[in-house]
């Protein structure tokens, strides 16, 4: 699989940020407490969504559309699609397993999450790449609330990964999140801004990202041009045809 494809999967596992349209959706509007937490989530059954990626490091600046359907907690399908309605490479995400087809070089691969923990040398689960999809603070490990100037800040440690959110006492949104591997000092850093409403609830529709690994540093980009959620069940087809070949990946 070629360097500008593997950018662009790993780009879109690690970022999303959804212009909105105002749609009928069954989000859920109400700020909730989580402990000492006052956050506004995104809630949903199904997500539909598309927009523009950018990846720059130090040696490629790349842009592709693509598209990204979720059903909660289950499943993240995503779809490259450089232009001309050609599509590049799909992926699917399970809670435990990971599937990608490269379509320009018919090839195609089944793996789990050991794979892009050492590829990205941060240690992913299905969880955390949704909360980060979605703008979401997720309630989990040992964590600590603190006051910063107009901000919540909660830190939180699960096992090697400490996780630092900053919530606006403004409207109850997801502003940053850090979240730092102390194995390896690797860190992802991800910026959501300009919220709109899906529905009635803020999300995030411009987002900013930046990757430091091994002492490296890739940005990623995204602006969507729309974005639903709704009860309808939603299709998410990965079909390999007989002829691609079968990567095996460690």
């Amino acid at each position: 699989m070629s360097k500008h494809l593997l950018l662009f999967l790993f780009g879109l596992l690690l970022l999303a940020g959804c212009k909105k349209e105002t749609v009928p959706s069954t989000a859920s509007t109400a700020v909730k407490a989580v402990g000492d937490v006052k956050v506004n989530n995104l809630d949903f059954n199904y997500l539909s969504s598309k927009g523009q990626i950018t990846v720059n490091d130090k040696n490629d600046n790349l842009s592709s559309g693509l598209s990204i359907r979720m059903q909660k907690d289950s499943v993240i399908w995503v779809s490259i699609q450089p232009g001309l309605g050609i599509e590049a490479a799909r992926m699917m995400l399970t809670q435990d397993s990971v599937y990608f087809m490269n379509r320009l070089k018919k090839e195609y691969a089944a793996t789990d999450y050991r794979f892009l923990r050492n590829k990205l040398q941060v240690d992913v689960s299905f969880e955390v790449l949704q909360s980060i999809l979605l703008g979401n603070y997720q309630p989990q490990g040992s964590e600590k609330v603190m006051s910063a100037e107009g901000m919540q800040h909660i830190q939180q440690q699960r096992q090697n990964l400490t996780f630092d959110y900053f919530i606006s006492d403004i409207n109850s949104k997801l502003q940053q999140l850090n979240v730092q591997d102390i194995n390896t000092s690797n860190t992802i850093t991800v910026k959501y801004n300009s919220f709109e409403p899906v529905g009635q609830v803020p999300f995030a529709h411009g987002l900013a990202a930046q990757v430091l690994q091994k002492g490296e540093v890739s940005d990623f980009t995204l602006k969507h041009s729309r974005v639903s959620v709704s009860d309808e069940p939603l299709s998410f087809p990965f079909t390999v045809p007989s002829e691609y070949k079968h990567l095996t990946i460690n």
